[in-house]
């Protein structure tokens, strides 16, 4: 008997995946030459899943998300692209029978909305204005992930062919607000609040009995910080 083809999705055409995964990687390396003269950022942050599905499968959702971005904007606009590559995990051991791993390629786009128009250059507190005027910011983050889960423990059942794997390119969207806060010249920290949802596919192993199952709301809110560090502030401080 022929087996029935897969339902025609996203998550099962591997040339569309790779065309998104090679879309983001050639526009984070299209930011290389300006790195010389740039902000880089390290973006730490701590994630609360809130999916019903994962919660029954007995799937730990809290963990933590660690990137690398670079910053860059429009000139007299208050509008800033964020290119940035990270990693992703949720907790298992004794938190769950299973845990989530990626890596992460985004693209974060922010505007200052109470300063949309201001000649503010980089960073932030360099110029004289209140605080939240200045340093206020609104963000939408698309991405792609290269995810992976494994489950390596079940309460349903002890004969299970332990740990099951599989691995999926996903697409992920992303808003957050933040308030850029200055502590020296070239260095700024931000603390940042932000929810994530991702696109719905197929993860064997996920139910509790082994079996797999398909997650279509993964959503998980993250809070932590962001630390700036101005290159190009260090190099106009040198030139006069």
């Amino acid at each position: 008997m022929e087996k029935p083809e897969k339902p025609d999705t996203i998550q099962n055409r591997p040339d569309v995946k790779k065309n998104m995964a090679k879309w983001f990687a050639l526009l984070l390396i299209s930011t290389l030459p300006g790195f010389c003269q740039g902000q880089f950022s390290l973006n730490a942050r701590y994630t609360l899943g809130q999916s019903d599905a994962l919660s029954k499968a007995f799937i730990n959702q809290d963990g933590q998300h660690v990137s690398l971005e670079y910053n860059f904007r429009l000139k007299q606009k208050r509008l800033e692209f964020r290119p940035g590559i990270g990693y992703r995990n949720t907790f298992s051991g004794k938190f769950g029978d299973g845990q989530f791993t990626a890596v992460d390629l985004d693209l974060g786009v922010a505007i200052y909305p109470f300063d949309f128009a201001g000649d503010c250059h980089c960073p932030t507190f360099s110029k004289e204005g209140e605080l939240f005027k200045k340093g206020f910011f609104l963000e939408v983050t698309p991405g792609v992930s290269e995810q992976k889960f494994e489950r390596v423990d079940s309460r349903l059942s002890d004969h299970l062919p332990l740990p099951i794997q599989s691995k999926h390119l996903v697409g992920k969207i992303g808003g957050s607000a933040g308030l850029d806060i200055g502590i020296l010249r070239q260095l700024t920290i931000t603390p940042m609040i932000s929810a994530t949802l991702l696109t719905s596919t197929d993860w064997d192993g996920l139910n509790a009995d082994g079996s797999s199952a398909k997650l279509d709301d993964y959503l998980y809110y993250s809070f932590g910080l962001r630390i700036t560090y101005s290159i190009k502030e260090k190099f106009l401080r040198r030139r006069h």
